[in-house]
């Protein structure tokens, strides 16, 4: 991934999570509000019946005389009452409790068990009976109108709890108001967070702007320095090979020089490939390869390497097919020369280091497995980073300056494939390589 994939990355990560905080923010906002709107509108409610109610209950009770049970000729003294299975009274009255439950309100009595006995201009059996005599609810009635209800105790002389007295009101209206509050939620919430995200990834941009410029400037200058030691280290070869020096000094200074060089051409190449230049070489030049040849010649060259190291270096290629990807042919064997050349170098004398290339899937699959030291799991995450070696002491032995893993990725990266590591302390290291396949020819 070169700086500009990870900067957008970075960026589009950036704007989505502050965009989800401030949408789950608006969410909990909204619904704690909904939850106290709805409280207070109840407690309202609640108090409201209460007190209509009362208007009813100081009708009642000098009429009331024996728990649960109405007096045979109240309906003389209260004709408004409606019992269960009989058809209301109409009447005609301009008072104000008849308004109010003309606009929606509601009266009945319940017995000890919560059973409606009867109600007042209405009929008793609009609702259920109450036998969890719930204190507060909603319900809706038989026309699917929804309504709240009230529980009020009835108490007589000598402090005796004759039954209770039912309230209500319908609320369906609050309910169609709720209902809009939920749609503006569901379809104002997308809303904003589209709006937060457009001002989050602006917001974003502006505050990696900085950081973006100096790791700009950061890999420019390794680039420049690369580039320019180049023709310094070149002149101090030449040096080195045209005077007279002492044998040994001579060896020593040239495997030094040597070294520098091939970290110059390292970083060089590594600070190209970072700044999407190879990828855009790629794009207008692309070769078509043979990894079953390539295999073979990163096998060829590196047998005595592995000779030298008494490690037994072995390969695997199916014999079925030759199998073709498209990309920098100089690149993709300078990647799989870094994969193998570091198994060798990790694994003691004695060890083995096997490759093998098959296919999966329209990918090349390439795995390099050693019998090497191992990485520690805590390494694992760092290895592809610049100048990061897991032990310093032996890559400094082996030539290693930390550059390879991270060529390798990158490389990997410009070719749009994915290169992976399992790894287990003196037990080995297991590197995955995947390719896009061009095709595939059977032989």
């Amino acid at each position: 991934m070169n700086h500009n994939s990870l900067f957008h990355y970075s960026r589009f990560k950036l704007a989505i999570t502050y965009a989800g905080v401030m949408g789950a923010t608006l969410l909990i906002c909204g619904y704690l509000a909904h939850m106290v709107m709805v409280k207070a509108f109840t407690r309202t409610i609640d108090r409201e019946l209460e007190v209509f109610g009362r208007i009813f209950e100081d009708k009642l009770k000098p009429r009331l005389k024996t728990p649960g049970v109405l007096p045979v000729n109240i309906s003389n003294s209260l004709p408004e009452i409606c019992f269960q299975k009989q058809s209301c009274p109409i009447f005609k009255s301009e008072s104000a409790v008849m308004g109010l439950l003309l606009d929606g309100h509601y009266v009945r009595l319940l017995n000890l068990k919560g059973e409606s006995i009867a109600g007042f201009y209405n009929s008793p059996d609009q609702f259920p009976d109450n036998f969890d005599l719930n204190y507060s609810y909603d319900i809706t009635n038989r026309q699917g109108e929804l309504y709240h209800l009230h529980l009020m105790p009835l108490i007589i002389h000598d402090n005796q709890l004759w039954g209770y007295l039912q309230v209500g009101r319908s609320v369906q209206r609050l309910n169609h108001y709720m209902n809009g509050l939920h749609l503006l939620l569901i379809l104002g919430v997308p809303f904003s967070m589209f709006i937060i995200g457009g001002a989050g990834w602006w917001l974003a941009g502006l505050a990696m702007l900085p950081i973006e410029k100096s790791y700009q400037q950061l890999q420019q200058f390794t680039g420049d320095a690369a580039h320019e030691l180049r023709t310094p280290i070149a002149s101090l070869q030449t040096i080195i090979d045209t005077n007279s020096i002492p044998q040994e000094s001579k060896h020593a200074l040239q495997r030094q020089v040597k070294r520098l060089s091939c970290l110059t051409q390292d970083l060089l190449l590594l600070s190209r490939l970072e700044s999407g230049l190879q990828t855009a070489k790629l794009d207008i030049n692309l070769q078509q390869i043979c990894l079953n040849d390539m295999f073979a010649d990163v096998e060829e060259e590196l047998l005595p390497l592995a000779m030298d190291a008494e490690v037994l270096l072995s390969s695997h290629i199916s014999e079925d097919a030759n199998f073709y990807i498209q990309g920098n042919e100089g690149q993709i064997y300078r990647l799989l020369l870094n994969l193998v050349s570091n198994g060798i170098k990790y694994t003691p004398a004695g060890g083995e280091v096997k490759i093998n290339l098959s296919a999966n899937n329209n990918y090349a699959m390439i795995t390099v497995k050693d019998t090497g030291i191992g990485i520690p799991a805590a390494d694992i995450p760092h290895i592809f980073d610049r100048f990061y070696r897991v032990n310093a002491d032996r890559s400094r032995n082996t030539g290693g300056s930390g550059l390879g893993l991270a060529i390798a990725l990158a490389i990997t990266q410009t070719h749009k494939g994915k290169l992976e590591v399992e790894s287990q302390v003196d037990h080995g290291s297991n590197f995955t390589l995947s390719l896009p396949l061009f095709s595939t020819v059977n032989k």
